[in-house]
C-alpha cells in the first residue's frame, strides 16, 4: 500500500485541472525559494512542460535568476511538487493577462 504523499500528484494531474494546480504549487514553491522581497518584483509565474517562464520588470533581478537558475531548479525539484522544472526562462518585462 503506497502512502498519500506518494501518490497525491499523480492522482491530482489526472482530475481536471490538475496539471494547473501542480504549476501553481511550482509557482508558490518558485516565491518561497527566491524570498519575499523579489518575488514582489515578479510580475508572473508559470510552469508549461517542465519550463518555468517567469516574468519580472526587474533587469536586475532577471540577471541574478539566470545566474542562479541551476541553484533554484535544484530546490525546486528537491521539493518534490509533482512536476519537475527543467528549464528556468526569465522574461524582462509585464505580463500579459490571459
Amino acid at each position: 500500500m503506497d502512502k498519500l504523499g506518494n501518490i497525491l500528484a499523480a492522482v491530482i494531474r489526472r482530475q481536471p485541472g490538475g496539471g494547473r494546480l501542480l504549476g501553481m504549487q511550482v509557482a508558490v514553491a518558485f516565491r518561497t525559494v527566491i524570498g519575499p522581497e523579489p518575488a514582489r518584483l515578479c510580475e508572473a509565474v508559470e510552469l508549461k512542460s517542465g519550463v518555468l517562464m517567469v516574468t519580472t520588470s526587474s533587469p536586475a533581478l532577471a540577471h541574478q535568476l539566470r545566474l542562479d537558475a541551476e541553484t533554484v531548479i535544484a530546490r525546486l525539484n528537491g521539493m518534490d511538487l509533482g512536476r519537475r522544472v527543467r528549464i528556468l526562462r526569465v522574461r524582462i518585462g509585464r505580463s500579459t493577462p490571459t
